[in-house]
């Protein structure tokens, strides 16, 4: 799946949604001449004529205004000619014309048309004429309005990475523990910017490989807290990639590590999604209160406990790894390996509770868990894991000033919206009863947007 770039940004529209204005002018005719005044959409102007020679006339003719309302030049007003002498007969105003809205589509037109009356000497005033949208048809057509398009981001989730640092991680070679490391390298590094990831090891590195509890050690802070660009502070918190056994041991306390990292995860921002990436090379021990040989040969159960609740009650799935499982029955022998159990049928077990089921789903066949035998496998799944955390939740700022008219497209392809996220694919409104501050893409349009890592919002508004 495509490495996602990160962005935020808002495009400016110079567009708007309605501008109406008005406008007047007057003049004041001293002396002979033709006096013309012409009026546009939205202003009124007019001159002044004077002449110098000739004698007065007894009248001055008349002044009249036609037009609509449309986009179009509202009319012309022309002064009647005045020849023949001088004339100080008083103040002529012109009339005013204001403009009705202008629609992108369908016709405006109406407004009354008012005539300007005729005046000899005295003051004239001129109609009105006002065009208004109610008096024509928009035909229900819309148009950019100030914000026309926003190219917008997903939310980061936050994502815990719990890592198994059980003796076993560094039992062969190469190591389990150093591919690991280097498949984190990798994985943090690329989505550092759309991730805000953090780490947690069971067992810490104050564990000991003593028979007894303090080989299941598990701090009650995460190593590395979840954070934004947090690759390196993840790395430098860990044991490096050349980790020996110096380091690398102790039981697999996984229980404890999940529940810590699901209060952990509870405390931070709940607009963030949340999930869980457990690694391990094996089956749970360690169960509290119990001492050897229990300690290491009793399954914790309480594991299953931890992570059906996350992903029931507090919507916090936890995506399932497994490096080297035994699809077998591990037998009774004091081996510090749970006896009779199943490691594979526990971790499908385990992939199903955490609401991230990758196989054929509690029928026995593929597994439901992310299996892996060597590097590449555990980078493409460590990858797939991560690609499924990505959220699909997309915040809208600023928010829509008409909801029911924006559109969204993804890749240049237009989104359709749907009623049931769950079950249809196209966008919805995290809120469908407002506030309208978030969207949430559905099905396979989801995958899309994971692989391009952005959308455009288009916003609509109506004329007027």
């Amino acid at each position: 799946m495509k490495r996602i770039a990160c962005c935020l940004s808002t495009l400016a529209l110079v567009t708007a949604c309605g501008d109406d204005s008005q406008g007047s002018s007057s003049f004041t005719a001293s002396a002979t001449g033709t006096a013309t005044a012409t009026a546009t959409v939205g202003t009124a102007t007019m001159g002044s004529a004077s002449a110098t020679t000739g004698t007065a006339s007894d009248s001055m003719g008349s002044v009249s205004a036609t037009g609509n309302s449309t986009s179009t030049t509202a009319g012309t007003m022309s002064g009647g000619t005045m020849s023949g002498g001088t004339m100080s007969g008083g103040t002529m105003s012109g009339g005013t014309m204001s403009s009705g809205d202008t629609g992108t589509a369908g016709t405006v037109s109406g407004g009354d048309t008012g005539t300007a009356g005729t005046a000899s000497g005295g003051t004239m005033s001129g109609g009105t004429t006002a065009g208004a949208s109610g008096g024509g048809s928009t035909g229900g057509n819309v148009e950019p309005c100030d914000v026309a398009m926003a190219t917008l981001q997903p939310i980061p989730p936050n994502v815990m990475l719990v890592l198994d640092k059980s003796g076993s991680m560094v039992a062969q070679t190469p190591t389990r523990w150093s591919e690991l490391y280097n498949v984190v390298d990798s994985v943090v590094n690329a989505f550092q910017d759309q991730i805000n990831f953090g780490a947690w090891l069971f067992p810490s590195v104050n564990a000991t490989n003593d028979l007894n509890q303090n080989a299941c050690i598990v701090n009650g802070n995460p190593e590395v807290g979840v954070a934004p660009n947090n690759a390196a502070a993840i790395l430098a918190g860990i044991p490096p990639a050349n980790a020996t056994s110096a380091t690398i041991k102790g039981g697999t306390p996984a229980a404890r590590a999940i529940d810590s990292a699901v209060n952990y995860l509870k405390g931070l921002n709940p607009e963030n999604p949340r999930a869980i990436i457990l690694i391990t090379d094996g089956a749970a021990n360690c169960k509290i209160g119990t001492s050897w040989p229990e300690i290491f040969n009793d399954y914790d159960n309480s594991l299953h406990t931890f992570v059906a609740n996350a992903w029931t009650n507090d919507g916090i799935p936890t995506h399932v790894v497994g490096i080297d499982i035994d699809n077998a029955n591990t037998g009774s022998q004091t081996d510090g390996t749970p006896d009779n159990i199943n490691p594979w049928q526990k971790l499908d077990q385990l992939a199903n509770e955490g609401g991230t089921c990758i196989g054929d789903c509690a029928n026995g066949g593929v597994a439901d868990f992310y299996a892996t035998t060597n590097q590449q496998e555990l980078q493409d799944a460590l990858q797939a894991a991560v690609d499924s955390a990505l959220s699909c939740v997309v915040p809208l700022n600023p928010e829509p000033p008409f909801p029911d008219l924006m559109e969204v497209e993804i890749g240049g392809m237009t989104v359709p919206k749907v009623n049931d996220c769950a079950n249809e694919d196209g966008w919805v409104y995290v809120n469908p009863n407002g506030p309208y501050d978030a969207v949430e893409i559905c099905g396979t349009w989801c995958d899309q947007l994971k692989m391009q890592g952005s959308l455009e919002a288009k916003y609509f508004c109506i004329p007027g």
